[in-house]
């Protein structure tokens, strides 16, 4: 049992992107001060208090990043206990029968406060809601959103309990007679998740401090997990080893017609190199086994979706409300009026239901001289049904345009060769080297909404324009897959602006004119380690690579044309990149921004040297210094070609760290 007190202090995502897109030119701070507390915001734009003349405040561009951070406090307390109970009896009727029991909890409190600063930019372009008269019928109060550079205060408790309880019976029994010996497991599983709190947003400042506009916000969300498990191992003459596994897994995210799934598996071992048939190769072959299997596994991970199967209606927050005459003295403090939250309904999927994925596996383990040198092969095939993605809908079909849902089928095929070698060995130098190599293609094989050879389903959304995507799923295709106009470019190889291939030759340029072009996942991805020992020194590197793997540049889709960098002219991102006059909505889906990701990484390199005897044996030393991430090679123009998701819109980097260390044994 442990228990833990934790104090953070949190900063603006967006303060990283602003530094990205916000003109490197200006100063930190205007000169003559402003209304921003002494902190340049908008350019280009005249920002002022409402009650100047002719003032407007623009809540489009880019916000000042140093403000970002410096005006908005953003902290958390965290009190935690984590405990855990295992006890373990042998039977004493039969001590080969072991009856195991894991009880474990992880209890959390927290309090979270944020706090945007009076006259901050972010209390001028984000505002505060009131309810005021309607400028239209004063008669009737209204929730406006009014940008007064008051302040905000934003507060959140909450309390997370998870719990856990395995329970299982475990067989041991060496069968001499026959040379065999059994292993087998059956159990119980039990898991709870929840998490529920309350939280309001208030002016802190000026004459509205104090004010709520909406009610406290309470929630609670819970998960259960259930389990039944067996497993049986069974080996004969040590050289033929066969198990067999059968879960029964449930899930509170799905209704009771898919709550359950079964998930069996089975796999077969032979180690040849035992064969009598094998004595002669054993001088040169020193490992040889092959092995096979096959199993289904399930998904029902879907994030903080916890009951998407359920029609659960929402009081509507933002504006989602009715007028009404009478007073709420709690959230109003006049008393002047109030309002009616109406009630919306959710969208939902009652069909929705567990992701299985069977895969079927060979391998080859093999060892020559001595294990001197050693690896495996491994190929796979792995067929995923009723894949659980986030997706749009048809429209009118659901009371949303996306949910979480089962959109279809997907196949993955693939080789993996891990070998690893010691190709010299003397008695004061050593050199140890492993390799891995991996290839993988993925494609879906069918998407549940859709037979059309053309229908997909889009994802991956960008940052311009609203709801705008990127990638798609469509049969046939790796799944996220890009989905793009095809640019055309001139004779110096400049795309020209606007102008889109007409695929599909009917004159003109409309969606039907897109096309797959790559997939973010790369095609081959290996891992070179290296380690070499010269007497006491030592020195060790490893490269790693992926190839085939595309980003779309989402940062450069976003900041490279002068209407949407009219105020920073000098944009530091405009270095050694063609400038657009006006991407709009087809521009930033060319397939120009789509970039080849393939990369070389060294993960870390480490030199080191040991004194193994110091104070007569009875210490051993060691002094070394480590770099991590030192060097990536890449073709990619953005910050960092290893992008989750495959689109580059997180600018934070990857760094370079140099440590230093003494690890002494005494």
């Amino acid at each position: 049992m442990r228990g833990a007190y934790i104090n953070n202090r949190f900063f603006d995502g967006s303060a990283l992107g602003a530094s990205v897109s916000f003109n490197p030119t200006l100063p930190v701070y205007a000169p003559e001060g402003n209304v921003f507390n002494n902190y340049t915001t908008y350019v280009g734009t005249r920002v002022a208090r409402p009650t100047d003349a002719g003032s407007s405040i623009n809540t489009i561009q880019t916000l000042n990043p140093v403000s970002l951070i410096n005006e908005y406090n953003s902290s958390s307390k965290v009190y935690q206990s984590i405990g855990n109970l295992q006890l373990d009896l042998a039977m004493p009727f039969l001590r080969e029968l072991h009856a195991n029991l894991n009880l474990g909890y992880d209890l959390s409190r927290s309090n979270v406060n944020n706090i945007w600063a009076a006259n901050s930019p972010m209390s001028w372009k984000n505002g505060s809601d009131l309810l005021l008269p309607d400028p239209d019928n004063p008669a009737v109060m209204k929730i406006q959103n009014v940008k007064d550079g008051e302040g905000r205060y934003f507060h959140e408790h909450q309390v997370k309990a998870n719990l856990l309880l395995d329970f299982y019976l475990n067989y041991k029994k060496d069968f001499d007679a026959i040379s065999s010996n059994l292993d087998a497991t059956a159990g119980y599983s039990w898991q709870s998740f929840r998490w529920q709190g309350n939280s309001f947003t208030q002016v802190n400042t000026g004459e509205h401090k104090g004010f709520q506009a909406y009610p406290t916000n309470y929630y609670r969300n819970d998960l259960k997990l259930v389990s039944f498990f067996g497993r049986i191992n069974y080996t004969f003459m040590d050289r033929y080893l066969a198990t067999v596994t059968l879960r029964q897994d449930g899930t509170s995210r799905f209704s009771k017609n898919h709550r359950w799934g079964t998930f069996p598996s089975v796999s077969l071992a032979w180690r040849i190199i035992d064969e009598a048939f094998m004595e002669p190769t054993r001088s040169v072959l020193s490992d040889l086994k092959i092995r096979a299997s096959w199993g289904i596994t399930g998904q029902q991970d879907i994030g903080d979706d916890f009951f998407p199967y359920m029609p659960i209606y929402t009081i509507g927050n933002n504006g989602n409300s009715a007028p009404n005459t009478t007073a709420y003295p709690n959230i109003i403090p006049d008393g002047k009026g109030g309002f009616i939250n109406v009630i919306k309904p959710n969208g939902y999927n009652s069909d929705i239901k567990w992701e299985e994925t069977t895969t079927w596996n060979f391998g080859i383990d093999f060892g020559f001289l001595n294990n001197r040198i050693a690896g495996n092969l491994e190929v796979y095939k792995r067929k995923t049904k009723d894949l659980l993605t986030w997706a749009t809908v048809p429209a009118g079909s659901n009371l949303t345009n996306a949910m979480n849902t089962n959109i279809g089928d997907l196949e993955n095929t693939g080789i993996e060769f891990n070998i690893n070698t010691r190709p010299v060995v003397t008695r004061d130098f050593t050199w140890t080297s492993d390799f891995n190599i991996s290839w993988n293609k993925n494609k879906i094989t069918k998407l549940t909404d859709g037979d059309d050879p053309g229908y997909f389903i889009a994802t991956g959304g960008i940052s311009a324009g609203t709801g705008t995507n990127i990638q798609a799923h469509m049969v046939g295709h790796p799944a996220y897959s890009f989905y793009v106009y095809q640019q055309v470019y001139d004779v110096n190889g400049d795309p020209i602006e606007g102008q889109f291939v007409d695929r599909n030759g009917d004159g003109q340029i409309t969606e039907a004119d897109k096309y797959i072009y790559h997939s973010r996942d790369p095609k081959v991805v290996f891992t070179w380690n290296n380690t070499f020992n010269y007497k006491n020194w030592d020195f060790g590197m490893v490269l790693r690579a992926n190839i085939g793997n595309w980003v779309y540049n989402d940062f450069e889709a976003a900041n490279t044309s002068i209407s949407s960098t009219s105020s920073a002219p000098l944009s530091n991102l405009m270095s050694n990149r063609f400038l657009f006059n006006d991407l709009g909505v087809r521009g930033v889906q060319s397939d120009y921004f789509v970039r080849n990701a393939s990369f070389l990484r060294c993960d870390n390199i480490t030199i080191g040297y040991t004194w193994p005897n110091l104070l007569n044996d009875a210490l051993r030393l060691r002094l070394y210094g480590a770099v991590q991430n030192p060097f990536v090679i890449t073709k990619y123009n953005g910050l960092d070609p290893e992008v989750f998701g495959g689109i580059d819109n997180a600018v934070y980097p990857r760094p370079v760290t140099v440590s230093f260390g003494i690890v002494a044994q005494f």
